[in-house]
Parts: C-alpha cells; sequence; structure tokens
C-alpha cells in the first residue's frame, strides 16, 4: 500500500512510464516542455520551476480512494473537536489547553459571526510509510495546493512521455478551480448572502511565492461573471456609516467585497497589526457579517499543531465516535503540547519532559502555530546536548513534540547535464479538502527530510490510473 509497498497497479504504471522515457528524445523533450509550460503560467518558486522531476506521481484508485476517505474522516474530526474552544464545560476546557490559544487568539474566535464555518479548504499532510498511511501536520488557514495540482496536471498531460503513457494506461487529476469557485460562493449563500452580489478579494499580506494561485482563481472566477480583485489585507477599508468592505481602484472608486478568500496566514497578521487586529476592517467587516471570510479566523483553532492531540490525547478523544477513534490511532503519530505535565504515551503513563529528554532518536519538535517548516528540530538529527537545549527553550514557548514518521523515497526521472537520471525523493501525500471532503491530493518531493516548497522542495501531480481494457 502506497510507496514503497506500491500496489501492483501503480509499480507497473512506473516501470512504464520510466519505459517510455528512456526512448529516444522523450525525457528531453518532456522537459522542454515542462520548463516551458510552467515558464508561461508562472510556476516558478524565486526564479525556478516549480518541478524539475519528469514523471507525476501516479497512485492505483485503491490507494487514492483510501487517501481521500482517510482524510476526510480525520479532517472532520479535527474540526468538529477543535470548536469545542468556543463551548463552556470540562470538554471546552480541555481544549484550550491542548490548543494552548493567546488571548488574542480567544478574541478574534469570540468575535465570529452567527453563521462561521472556520475551515471550508484546508489540506493533510502526509506519507505512505512502509506499513501505514499517515497524516503529520492539517493545514487550516489556507493553503497551496488544489490550483497548483490542477494547474502541473494539464502540463503534465501535454508532456511527450504523458500523451505515450496514455495509450496503456487511463489518466484522472483531480478538477480544483471549480471546486474553489463553488466553495466561496457557498459561503457567501450559506452567510446569508451579505451585499446581495457576491464579489471577492483575494487577500494577501505581503508578496507571495506562490501568487500563480491567486492570478488562477481570480481568471476563473471572473471566467464565471464574478468580479475578483487581488490585493493586501491593507488596502481593505470598513465603511462604519454604511457598514460596507470595501477596496479602492486607482482613480479612488470604491468597489464592494462580499467575499474574502483569505491567503493572509493569521501569524503574519498578528505580527503586522497585534492588538489592531481586533479592529482592522476585515475583522469588523467579518465580524459583523458584511462579508463571509474563507478560511475564517476560527479556521486557526484546527490549523495549531497541537490540534493533533485533541484525537490521540483520551482527555478528549472520547468525544471521537469509534470509526475517527480507530483512524486516528492508525494514522496520526503521537502528538502532545510541549509542557512539564503527566501524559500518556501508547497508553503507558509518562512525565512529558524527562520522555522526551530520553527519546531524542523517536521524537521531533514543531513550532504550534508557524508554518513553511520554520522552526523544526528532528531529533535524531542532533547531538544530545543540542537536544535538551531545544527542548528547554521550546517548554518556553508554544511547540509540541511529535513521534517521528520514517519518509519514505521514491525514485523520480530528472534531467541534469549528463542527461536523464532516477533520484530518491522523500514523497508526500497531501490531500486537500473542500469542507471535510478530501477529492484529490498533491505530491510533494524533497531530497531532504524536510518536505517544503518554502525550503527548495518540489512537487507533481497525482494522477489515479488504470490499465486500459
Amino acid at each position: 500500500m502506497g510507496t514503497p509497498a506500491q500496489s501492483d497497479t501503480a509499480e507497473a504504471a512506473i516501470d512504464r512510464f520510466h519505459q517510455i522515457l528512456v526512448e529516444q528524445d522523450v525525457a528531453q523533450a518532456t522537459r522542454r516542455w515542462l520548463m516551458r509550460q510552467q515558464c508561461a503560467v508562472g510556476l516558478q518558486v524565486e526564479g525556478r520551476p516549480l518541478t524539475e522531476v519528469l514523471r507525476p506521481r501516479l497512485v492505483s484508485g485503491y490507494d487514492h480512494d483510501q487517501v481521500c476517505s482517510v482524510a476526510s474522516l480525520l479532517a472532520g474530526a479535527l474540526q468538529r473537536l477543535a470548536k469545542y474552544a468556543l463551548s463552556d464545560g470540562d470538554l471546552g476546557d480541555q481544549v484550550r489547553h491542548i490548543l494552548a490559544l493567546n488571548p488574542l487568539e480567544l478574541a478574534l474566535t469570540d468575535m465570529s459571526p452567527p453563521v462561521d464555518e472556520g475551515s471550508l479548504h484546508s489540506r493533510l499532510d502526509g506519507f505512505f510509510t512502509t506499513d501505514r498511511l499517515a497524516f503529520v501536520e492539517y493545514n487550516a488557514h489556507s493553503p497551496v495546493g488544489p490550483l497548483t495540482q490542477e494547474a502541473l496536471a494539464e502540463i503534465f498531460l501535454g508532456t511527450p512521455a504523458m500523451q505515450a503513457f496514455t495509450d496503456d494506461y487511463c489518466v484522472q487529476a483531480s478538477p480544483a478551480r471549480q471546486q474553489m469557485v463553488d466553495c466561496l460562493v457557498n459561503a457567501w449563500t450559506t452567510g446569508g448572502m451579505p451585499g446581495d452580489e457576491p464579489r471577492v478579494a483575494i487577500v494577501e499580506c505581503g508578496e507571495s511565492q506562490f501568487s500563480w494561485e491567486f492570478d488562477m482563481l481570480q481568471a476563473e472566477l471572473r471566467r464565471h461573471g464574478l468580479p475578483a480583485v487581488i490585493c493586501s489585507v491593507d488596502d481593505l477599508h470598513f465603511g462604519y456609516g454604511r457598514g460596507d468592505l470595501y477596496v479602492l481602484d486607482a482613480e479612488g472608486r470604491r468597489h464592494p467585497i462580499t467575499i474574502v478568500y483569505r491567503r493572509a496566514v493569521l501569524n503574519d497578521l498578528f505580527s503586522r497589526y497585534d492588538q489592531a487586529l481586533i479592529d482592522h476592517p476585515l475583522t469588523r467587516a467579518w465580524s459583523s457579517g458584511v462579508c463571509v471570510m474563507v478560511n475564517s479566523f476560527s479556521a486557526h483553532l484546527s490549523n495549531k499543531k497541537s490540534a493533533l492531540a485533541l484525537l490521540t490525547d483520551p482527555r478528549t478523544s472520547e468525544a471521537l465516535s469509534p470509526q475517527e477513534a480507530a483512524a486516528a490511532e492508525e494514522h496520526l503519530p503521537w502528538t502532545r503540547l510541549l509542557r512539564p505535565s503527566r501524559t500518556t504515551y501508547h497508553g503507558e503513563d509518562i512525565d512529558l519532559l524527562p520522555f522526551a529528554c530520553a527519546h531524542r532518536e523517536n521524537l521531533v519538535l514543531k513550532p504550534n502555530d508557524d508554518y513553511g517548516g520554520h522552526g523544526i528540530v528532528c531529533g535524531w538529527q542532533v547531538a544530545h546536548d543540542d537536544w535538551q537545549k531545544e527542548l528547554a527553550r521550546a517548554v518556553n514557548n508554544s511547540y509540541v513534540i511529535q513521534e517521528r514518521v520514517v519518509m519514505p523515497e521514491a525514485r523520480y526521472p530528472t534531467w541534469r547535464e549528463d542527461g536523464l537520471i532516477f533520484e530518491d525523493y522523500h514523497e508526500g501525500t497531501d490531500p486537500f479538502l473542500f469542507s471535510s471532503t478530501a477529492h484529490g491530493f498533491i505530491c510533494r518531493l524533497s531530497p531532504t527530510e524536510l518536505i517544503n516548497i518554502s525550503a527548495g522542495g518540489t512537487c507533481v501531480p497525482a494522477f489515479r490510473i488504470a490499465l486500459r481494457a
């Protein structure tokens, strides 16, 4: 199941794809197509193409369906349990304790409008290990992935290698542009149709490495006849008299906004505005219901790294259904908020800090709120004394400790100066979800164990494949 224990269908398909690439000029022509098409649509990170490998991820129908089924179940459970942070009672207290919410986060969530879905699109990050599918993080703010998956899939379908491959195999990628449009419009409808017309602002906080997704979404929205602008969070204005959210064009004309597609990560907004975020036009408009926000600020609850602990800590996991509990046990690594406390480790009572000190080679430290791979410390990659220092620093901040998941490697073809070569990459399996339903996934690759595009990784689209009759 999965890589490296690929299903026979996927193994045979990968072998066939590699055979095609070694045929005369196919690999070089495929590379030229990939480089040219990525440049044409802006799929570049820091001046380099988003992907330099020549094969997409090829997945059997069974593995594809398992990824989507498990991801949907876990995402639904994460979102439901995280919302208890807004509730009174013992369970609400435990959830707030595990999530380690600060006063500003609590103040923002208290401002949620009556109808607020939190995370309407999200991504789980995981891997097929030798014996299971494991998810290590949940990205609930506004993750990159769905639109990139579709764009890369369209590019790969035009390569000489893929065209030859489809003579033998049926391939299917997961469309995302239409789903994203539907997600935004449905949020507006559910939110009471503020302003009587859906008008979208794609809002970022500063420059983004992944601006192509903004352009793709704007073009798709306009294709559906929906007004859409791309702007900074600083460009938003709230009309306190008229009670509306708007942006100004170059001539100073007002353009009302009723849907905010928020690409600005909450931590970046905290860094920029601090307490002033409470009175920011975006916050006022969202809280008063004059616009809907996708994803809203309450998505931060399930975006915490410690949110995975909600599904494995006995203090909160009792709220899971039997099916959810079984999925969490099988597919989530043991995760705890790092603080002086007693807890359990696979049913055994432990003192958390001494346990973390003694089991360096099987643990990883992660900031509870950061992203992009920042601040992660893999215990097996550092010396004992350095690990102790990192623990001492982390316990005074907001960090989680997580059991190591051994990342799989898979061989992918690429083109170097000497021609076609095959290299080993750590391979991620990252399903994207709308509401809590997964429809497909993107595959991130890295030669190191830190699989992150911002940190030098790459990605390829995933295709569900089947041998032609």
